[in-house]
């Protein structure tokens, strides 16, 4: 048994995510249902995504001539050591030009493409996000246990915040997707957000173990026969959580997250 004295040997990360449930959108209401009751999640592509620089591969072609004429010097004696010095020189030309270089940024675009994305967030009480994600307060917000030590969404990475995406040339493909897809702009720092993502997997449902599956907030705005339905769905799932709503704070712009059961 885990005591006060106890030190965990993971970090416990609760992780975020924001759901409208418009009442005559049978669509959006069936997926927050199937999550609370059938325990299964959406992995979306980076094409639904709602910012489209999100998850692009920028241009080669800006890049410093003396990196890119390096890293092809090293992909071909790598990969190609049989060769003679001659035919090695070829390569080298093709694999810097224009044409390669586009051609290699679109091969790891496409492998981001179709891949299964699953976006979450560190902060639950962000007005913005309830506004943007949860149908202008009128949503709901479900919390998992994003540990380090649970399965699912223990994989779960932190997206780093930058002016653009540096891709690591020299790293394997797998590597290049998650520098793609775990980088955004500075623009939207302010969502703390975690991703997990999966190859081959844009536009699939997967299932979760129920019991990460830890807190429903209601937002401010939460119509009565919304939350009604909400703990029915939970009740039928057989899932065991703490239900809090989103409160206005009376002398700032912002909620307090408030237990109610």
């Amino acid at each position: 048994m885990l005591t006060l004295e106890t030190e965990p040997h993971f970090e416990t990360i609760p992780l975020y995510k924001y759901f409208p449930c418009p009442e005559g959108d049978i669509k959006r209401m069936e997926r927050v249902k199937q999550i609370l009751v059938e325990h299964m999640l959406y992995f979306a592509s980076r094409r639904d995504f709602n910012d489209p620089f999100d998850c692009t591969v920028p241009s080669f072609l800006q890049l410093p001539g003396t990196f890119m004429k390096r890293y092809a010097e090293e992909f071909v004696v790598k990969n190609f050591s049989s060769k003679s010095e001659t035919e090695q020189a070829v390569l080298i030309d093709k694999l810097f030009s224009v044409d390669a270089l586009e051609e290699i940024r679109q091969g790891v675009q496409g492998e981001v493409d179709k891949a299964g994305i699953i976006c979450f967030s560190q902060v639950r009480d962000d007005i913005l996000m309830w506004a943007h994600y949860a149908d202008k307060h009128k949503g709901l917000c479900l919390e998992f246990d994003g540990s380090s030590n649970c399965i699912f969404f223990g994989e779960a990475q932190p997206v780093e915040y930058e002016d653009y995406t540096p891709i690591p040339m020299h790293q394997d493909r797998e590597r290049q997707m998650s520098r793609v897809i775990l980088t955004k702009s500075r623009h939207w720092s302010y969502e703390k957000e975690y991703r997990i993502f999966s190859p081959e997997t844009a536009n699939k449902i997967v299932s979760f173990p129920a019991a990460l599956l830890t807190g429903v907030i209601f937002g401010c705005m939460t119509p009565d026969k919304i939350r009604v339905s909400v703990k029915q769905w939970i009740k039928d799932g057989n899932c065991r959580v703490a239900f809090f709503e989103a409160r206005p704070k009376l002398a700032e712009f912002g909620l307090d997250i408030v237990r109610i059961g």
